[in-house]
């Protein structure tokens, strides 16, 4: 983009400018701001040519303090002024107080009409891009605070109403609140928008954070979670495993870059919305009171070190009073329907994004003998206790009960040979030592706890001997292992043994 500073001037003439208001006008004739940094610290843009209006910023950053900024735009008076009084309000403040700016702030500042917020809106766009660009770049995101007892939490940020109310009742409590949202990878085959880690996503956190009063940041984390979490996914799936994407990002990569940017931010914890408990008096992870909607299966797999760090404000609420309370406060999608897709899979077609990603790995299909039954283009295609669109006729229903990715291999069976009752898990996350050894375990986030007791399996498993068979479990899936609503340990099950002593 070209230095606009003499299209800022001749934006201001009386003719064009006075009809968007005198401080627009006055904004415009100072041109204040406009022009180029040497070698700014982050670069943002927002908008395109096409649609008659773009804002480019360029801050340097210092300290966590923005020692500089400038801008370039194009389009109307209301662009460049709203660009122009951007870069007024973010000189000499900290990333953090930037990230607190909003749209409302600028449009106020400048009296537009409502038809020409949407130029307030472009600006601001811009400058949380430029903060996206050097919030993982930066040391500090504010200079130090010396305030005694003046407790910061960064609170996690869907563009949902759990994360939102999360936020409030922190804020209500007395805390010092940052929002933060993760933009992650998501499939470019799909249509995002609906999405939750779509761009509209973002934006809702971000309206909603302004809302409560509090800044917002985007942390642009796609390529981590493209490496530890979709290429884990795909590895899964290709080796005949079944995996939990959504326990692995948590353990992998939410919260270690939520509690990094919480650091940097001088912020003392991290919050989420999800529906678990601290336990009492002591580190640990329990149950949240809402059954329905309790999360800690989830999590159970992200080290005890950093859930120590973390607050669920959601934990002793159920899902209703958590809509109450947002809708009572104006909280944008308080009504909102939750999201069940895998999150970086819009369309929820996973089967579609494996074939893309891993190609036709075609094989047979057997029963428990060995016997062919039919043919499948890759194992990837099943998961143990899958039911329907095995593609074969047998004269009574058969359920996948194993896979063999080296084989290219689906094996089938009866209802019976589907169960289980000894489950091997591996890459153990302890939370604390088992006091009796016996307890229940859970083996998908929404799947029964089923009563069991733990056989430690030097040097790094351990086996849960089930009281009761359970079907449908498989390999590559979490296992949670409670004493009552406590956390004991997680991990990936990495075998499975059945009544009969065979082993999957």
């Amino acid at each position: 983009m070209e230095d606009t500073k003499d299209n800022d001037m001749k934006a201001a003439a009386p003719g064009r400018s006075s009809a968007y208001g005198q401080r627009v006008a006055d904004r415009l004739r100072s041109a204040a701001g406009a022009g180029r940094l040497d070698a700014p610290t982050a670069v943002g843009e927002a908008g395109a040519t096409a649609c008659r209006g773009l804002v480019r910023l360029e801050l340097k950053v210092d300290g966590g303090v923005i020692t500089d900024a400038r801008f370039q735009a194009y389009g109307c008076p209301a662009t460049l002024a709203s660009a122009s009084q951007v870069v007024e309000s973010v000189s000499g403040a900290s990333l953090l107080d930037a990230a607190a700016v909003t749209v409302d702030d600028i449009s106020s500042s400048l009296s537009l009409a409502s038809e020409k917020i949407s130029s307030a809106d472009l600006a601001i766009e811009a400058l949380h891009a430029a903060l996206t660009g050097v919030v993982l770049r930066v040391d500090q995101l504010c200079p130090p605070r010396s305030e005694a007892g003046d407790l910061g939490v960064l609170v996690g940020m869907s563009g949902g109403v759990d994360s939102a109310v999360a936020a409030l009742l922190l804020k209500q409590q007395g805390y010092r609140v940052v929002g933060a949202t993760l933009r992650l990878w998501t499939d470019p085959e799909c249509d995002t928008d609906g999405s939750c880690c779509s761009p509209e996503s973002v934006r809702r956190a971000r309206r909603v954070a302004h809302s409560l009063g509090i800044p917002h940041l985007t942390i642009d984390a796609a390529e981590a979670f493209r490496q530890e979490v979709v290429q884990y996914f795909l590895g899964e799936y290709e080796a005949g495993r079944t995996p939990n994407p959504c326990a692995k990002c948590n353990a992998r990569l939410r919260f270690a870059v939520l509690a990094d940017v919480a650091r940097r931010s001088g912020l003392d914890w991290v919050a989420t919305g999800h529906y678990a408990r601290k336990v009492a008096g002591q580190p640990g992870l329990a149950r949240g009171k809402d059954r329905a909607k309790d999360q800690s299966y989830v999590l159970a797999e992200a080290s005890p070190q950093l859930l120590g760090k973390c607050l669920f404000p959601l934990g002793d609420m159920c899902k209703q009073d958590v809509r109450s309370v947002a809708a009572r406060a104006g909280i944008e999608g308080s009504e909102q329907p939750e999201s069940q897709e895998i999150c970086f899979i819009p369309d929820d077609d996973y089967r579609r994004f494996l074939r893309s990603h891993l190609g036709e790995r075609p094989g047979a299909i057997v029963d428990c003998n060995g016997t062919v039954l039919g043919h499948h283009r890759g194992t990837y295609n099943f998961t143990i206790g899958q039911r329907k669109g095995l593609g074969i006729a047998a004269g009574e229903p058969l359920f996948v009960v194993g896979l063999d990715a080296d084989r290219a291999e689906v094996v089938v069976g009866r209802s019976d040979e589907l169960a289980v009752d000894e489950v091997v898990v591996g890459r153990l996350t302890w939370h604390h030592p088992p006091t009796a050894g016996h307890g229940l375990a859970q083996f998908r986030s929404s799947g029964e706890a089923i009563p069991g007791r733990l056989v430690l399996s030097p040097p790094d498993l351990v086996t849960i001997v089930l009281e009761r068979p359970a079907k449908a479990v498989a390999p590559g899936q979490t296992a949670v292992f409670y004493e009552e609503d406590v956390v004991v340990l997680a991990g990936t099950i990495v075998a499975t043994g059945s009544v009969d002593g065979s082993r999957q």
